[in-house]
């Protein structure tokens, strides 16, 4: 495979994600017409130097916008304009990168709170694909920053996953790293979605916050590249320490 292009800006934002961005801004800008056909995927694998599974990976995310239709046999096509602008279903969608989660990990030491073994509730057998009760390892760890406790973390992880990890890798703060040097998992995406909750007694504690502080809540379920679900984590943070910064724009051209 050739080397990538130099349209891909940073090393540590998945190239998928990269390549996706381009075309889409090809399609929002008028670069491609409504109803032209798109170049192959072996076109756009020469055209930017990424894989196969890169290509489709970033055509499976466009047409799931609505950005593009692709037809069996025939190829893929730029979707009539119409279909182009998304209606607001009460979540706005943001797409990030995996890398940053794991190197955050590895950067932050955390303090392990408890670990035990579990049944799954419905809530937790749910998102890891499991039937209620179901044993599973559940950890709850304190995240700290310059010493400062900044997250309470409590990862939900199978059975047969957290039985191979040892009691020190289980505490480190890089579990997911963790996951893919050790046991081979090739880690893919993941689904998150944010609200805001207030600190209770025993939250407001560990946090070193006031009871009824407004914290940003996480609950994240990681996959695999064939979509197995291997953790879901449910993160509180602290606000005034952590945050999210997004770039927006419009996807129909003004």
């Amino acid at each position: 495979m050739a080397k990538p292009k130099t349209s891909f800006v940073s090393s540590r934002i998945p190239l998928y994600y990269q390549l996706e961005n381009v075309l889409r801004e090809k399609i929002t800008s008028g670069s491609y017409a409504d109803g032209e056909k798109l170049p192959t995927e072996i076109e756009l694998i020469e055209e930017y130097g990424v894989s196969r599974i890169t290509v489709r990976q970033a055509l499976a995310a466009l047409a799931e916008d609505g950005l593009i239709d692709r037809k069996q046999g025939r190829g893929t096509y730029i979707a009539e304009r119409k279909s182009k602008q998304r209606k607001f279903s009460g979540t706005i969608h943001l797409t990030g990168s995996l890398d940053e989660l794991i190197e955050m990990g590895r950067d932050t030491p955390v303090k392990v709170l408890e670990m035990n073994l579990v049944d799954a509730d419905q809530h937790e057998a749910e998102l890891l694909r499991l039937k209620i009760g179901t044993p599973i390892y559940r950890l709850k760890r304190l995240r700290l920053r310059e010493n400062k406790p900044y997250s309470l973390i409590v990862n939900y992880l199978p059975e047969e996953i957290g039985a191979k990890l040892t009691m020190a890798e289980l505490s480190s703060g890089a579990l997911l790293h963790t996951m893919e040097t050790k046991l081979g998992l090739v880690l893919h995406d993941a689904r998150q979605e944010i609200r805001a909750e207030l600190a209770d007694p025993y939250i407001a504690k560990l946090l070193d916050v006031r009871v009824g502080t407004a914290l940003l809540s996480i609950e994240r379920t990681v996959y695999t590249v064939d979509q197995k679900p291997v953790e879901y984590v449910h993160t509180l943070y602290r606000s005034d320490l952590y945050g999210y910064s997004v770039y927006l724009k419009r996807e129909i051209p003004l």
